[in-house]
């Protein structure tokens, strides 16, 4: 009976009207709290992979090492100075647990160098040794190539990349403003000499011949080197399997207060959900643990615009859905308090018969309840719809279907529905059955 009675507005063609309009009002204000939550969910990721034109968010560096000297992230030490990081080891950044967040990373060698040109000029510049596309790992369940192209994916090249296992004749990326110094193009055969290279063999102290395969434009310190294959760089300065520095490009979630908490400081709980979290700061610690005896620092100016950027984007995003849900609430207050207004002497029978106030508010939030429900699965349907369109209106492609967010959703519209009530349900249980029956 008490179901009945909750399912009697459906019936009735005044107050089936009435319900329509709040099933609506539900499902317009759970939509747009689903496509955001949708959009949250899947579109964050596209927005931290947009970001990552912003170049590495993460440099890792031997721990004991002397003074660098460094302009425009280049490293102009001797070839003889200075600790070195193994390249062999930087396969362990694909171990640490936030392993799928490391997107890209490029180990990096730097040397002196002598420059001279098939016109006979010459300048001194600097060679770097570094990954282009390496195949680090490649299996059946996973394949990831690491280097500066996946690093860097705004540097534009006009030519092609030199391959990484080394060709004949040996090739070489020339930055566009020392090629257009020396006036070299492409197909150019240049000679580089190391200067200060210590290695056993007398042939790889003198000039090497290098064909020009691209010139490359970044509008940083890139642009006045020489860049090799790391394996070619090793081997004529005799520091074999040895890197100065890596470059890693992360995917971090943005930074809040337990973010920016010393880890020693934290309780054994905070530390669990602090390492469990893609943080800057924790995936920079688990860097530190995976390769010891070295130093992972973060790029702040870059990690602190990404984090900024999907800040102020998820915000916004609650900020919208919000919004919508208030509307919505405010929208089923007043059809429930009209709602009430017109079943009064309804309401004034069933407490004169004996009806208690919390079976009177029982009723009428089963009524809602049902309206929220219904509401909660329109606003699902149309949420994912909206999803989809902005989806493909900002970024070019869809959103995933995420069905784990249908239970949300649901919990949403029913406490939607429930407060919009709420005053409503008040109102109907203190009104006085004698009052009501006598037409006051």
């Amino acid at each position: 009976m008490f179901w009945k009675l909750a399912g009697e507005p459906f019936r009735r063609p005044r107050n089936r009207r009435r319900a329509l309009a709040a099933v609506a009002a539900i499902a317009l204000g759970t939509a747009i709290a689903a496509a955001m939550l949708s959009v949250a969910l899947d579109v964050g990721d596209r927005v931290g992979n947009e970001l990552r034109s912003l170049g590495a968010n993460i440099v890792v560096s031997p721990a004991v090492d002397s003074l660098p000297v460094e302009i425009g992230g280049t490293d102009y030490r001797p070839v003889t100075e200075g600790a070195y990081l193994a390249e062999s080891s930087l396969r362990k950044l694909k171990e640490i647990f936030w392993r799928n967040n490391i997107l890209a990373f490029a180990p990096f060698l730097y040397a002196p160098a002598n420059l001279q040109a098939p016109t006979g000029q010459s300048a001194a510049t600097t060679v770097a040794g570094t990954w282009f596309d390496y195949p680090l790992l490649q299996s059946k369940e996973e394949e990831f190539h690491a280097g500066v192209r996946a690093l860097n994916p705004t540097w534009k090249l006009e030519g092609d990349w030199p391959h990484d296992s080394g060709a004949e004749p040996p090739e070489a990326v020339v930055g566009k403003s020392l090629a257009s110094t020396l006036h070299l193009r492409r197909g150019d055969t240049i000679q580089l000499a190391v200067i200060g290279a210590q290695t056993p063999e007398p042939s790889d102290r003198s000039p090497h011949a290098l064909r020009v395969s691209g010139i490359l434009s970044t509008g940083g310190a890139e642009e006045e080197q020489v860049l090799v294959p790391l394996a070619a760089l090793q081997a004529w300065t005799g520091l074999a399997d040895k890197v100065r520095k890596a470059q890693v490009s992360a995917l971090i979630k943005p930074e809040d207060e337990l973010s920016r908490k010393n880890p020693q400081a934290m309780s054994p709980a905070e530390y669990d959900r602090w390492f469990c979290s893609p943080y800057l700061s924790s995936i920079v610690h688990q860097i530190g643990d995976a390769l010891p005896d070295t130093t992972a620092r973060a790029v702040r100016e870059v990690a602190e615009t990404q984090g900024s950027v999907l800040g102020k984007l998820n915000f916004l995003m609650a900020l919208l859905a919000a919004v919508a849900l208030l509307a919505a609430t405010l929208s089923i207050s007043s059809l429930a308090s009209l709602n009430v207004l017109e079943r009064r002497q309804e309401i004034g029978l069933m407490k004169a018969i004996g009806a208690q106030d919390w079976l009177i508010g029982s009723l009428f939030l089963a009524e809602t309840a049902l309206q929220g429900v219904l509401g909660g699965l329109l606003g699902f349907a149309g949420g994912e719809f909206l999803a989809q369109l902005l989806g493909r209106v900002l970024f070019g492609s869809g959103v995933t279907l995420n069905w784990l967010i249908l239970p949300p959703v649901l919990a949403i519209a029913l406490g939607v529905s429930s407060i919009g009530t709420w005053v409503a349900v008040r109102r109907a249980a203190r009104q006085d059955p004698a009052h009501v029956l006598q037409g006051v």
